[in-house]
């Protein structure tokens, strides 16, 4: 979510045409994010989401849109995708592809909210979407793996910057011992793959929504669960052992970890804190764009628990989380 695209005044008249949203009243730009251009829509008949990407393929968003109506039946908190006039889930715009949702109710928490109960909340509602897209039919490949970041690395380790280059250089250790703690055999299935804290709404202390499901995937159950627990329980230069025992207490009630998930999850983890790492650098650090187009995310509180993670080894986290 960042401002890539800049939507006019008239392009925002044919898009509600299109949708048939009713007459523009407001547009703003939204400048947090990484890829996307995204808006906040005010119209005669409501407020709406507006997200314009250059990146996902036609494939990716029906993949989402599939995915999305799966879970509204099923009551899982997750946004509402507006279709076009004509019944399409995005509409060709302004060199890319546009995708409408309703706006969602609600507020983020911030760090200093935190509690172990909110974990708790949060951990369920991702076993209920795990548990939930069991039938849902829809592949997409996880368009982030570890050939895609060891790729990113590589190309790090040659940029001029020294301290980048020897940053890419630590990483890659990383994502090799990751790799080696990874199972092969544990159970896959449609996962979130980003649910950061921006990407939660709270009704006091109730999840209202899980949404940017932009990055939902096919991949491992418990990668998922590690993004989580790495977005959410890492504070001042370390894991919070009951945020963590919060969050998989709260998973396992809808959906119990497997041994394998349990020995895997330190490799996920770390996985996890490369990817995040080598992407922010790519993304924000690197990036031209100025703080009003790309609110900044500084990579290095990716880079503290990649190297918490490699001090404290797989049974360390483990004891941490109480798995």
């Amino acid at each position: 979510m960042a401002l890539y695209t800049t939507l006019d005044a008239d392009t925002f008249a044919r898009l509600s045409e299109a949708y048939g949203l009713g007459p523009v009243r407001e547009s703003t730009g939204i400048p947090q994010g990484s890829i996307n251009s995204n808006y906040r829509l005010v119209t005669t008949s409501g407020r709406y989401f507006v997200r314009h990407t250059t990146v996902r393929s036609a494939a990716d968003l029906r993949f989402e849109a599939d995915l999305l109506a799966l879970l509204n039946e099923s009551h899982c908190p997750a946004p509402r995708l507006v279709s076009t006039r004509e019944g399409q889930p995005f509409l060709e715009l302004q060199g890319g592809r546009v995708s409408v949702f309703a706006w969602l109710p609600g507020e983020e928490l911030t760090r200093a909210q935190l509690t172990p109960e909110h974990l708790e909340g949060l951990g369920m509602e991702l076993g209920k979407l795990h548990r939930v897209t069991l039938s849902f039919a829809g592949s997409r490949t996880n368009p982030y793996g570890p050939e895609v970041v060891r790729g990113w690395l590589e190309g790090l380790r040659q940029h001029p910057d020294v301290e980048l280059s020897a940053i890419a250089a630590e990483l890659e250790v990383y994502l090799a011992r990751a790799q080696e703690e990874r199972g092969g055999l544990e159970p896959r299935g449609v996962i979130h793959a980003d649910l950061f804290m921006d990407n939660v709404k709270w009704l006091g202390d109730r999840v209202s929504a899980l949404f940017d499901f932009e990055m939902a995937c096919r991949d491992a159950y418990g990668l998922d669960v590690a993004i989580t627990l790495n977005a959410w329980c890492f504070e001042d230069g370390e894991y919070q052992p009951e945020l963590c025992r919060g969050l998989l207490r709260g998973y396992q009630v809808q959906r119990t970890l497997v041994p394998a998930e349990l020995e895997s999850l330190f490799g996920h983890a770390l996985f996890g804190a490369v990817r995040y790492t080598a992407s922010r650098i790519r993304d924000f650090h690197l990036s031209g764009l100025p703080p009003d187009k790309l609110a900044p995310k500084d990579f290095r509180t990716y880079l503290a628990r990649a190297r918490a993670l490699a001090q404290m080894g797989a049974g360390g986290l483990r004891a941490l989380a109480g798995v």
